[in-house]
């Protein structure tokens, strides 16, 4: 199968699509600890959107960014986000960050 590409892709997708469903790119703080270790993102950062898009940490998504609490974050950051789960928001605040929800 030279460089086909994977079942799931090839296959239609099924099923009802929420046209007015929330399109949100979900960031886990495993993943900005692992930017700010690279030196993708400055510990006491201020990220938005457009700054996690930047980083690489999320793609394209029509109404922002979510962040979810898989992973652990040690640095504080200040984020600027559609969303987040309480245990994110707990784990950011822990760690001396915050979290402000814009729309």
């Amino acid at each position: 199968e030279g460089g086909q590409m994977p079942l799931h892709m090839r296959l239609p997708k099924r099923g009802f699509n929420n046209i007015f469903g929330t399109d949100y790119a979900e960031v886990n703080l495993g993943r900005l600890q692992k930017a700010v270790d690279a030196g993708k993102i400055a510990a006491g950062a201020e990220l938005d959107f457009a700054a996690l898009k930047a980083a690489g940490l999320c793609g394209k998504a029509k109404d922002g960014v979510r962040v979810l609490a898989k992973g652990e974050l040690k640095v504080a950051l200040t984020l600027k986000v559609a969303g987040a789960s309480e245990a994110a928001k707990a784990a950011v605040e822990k760690a001396g960050g915050r979290i402000e929800l814009v729309a």
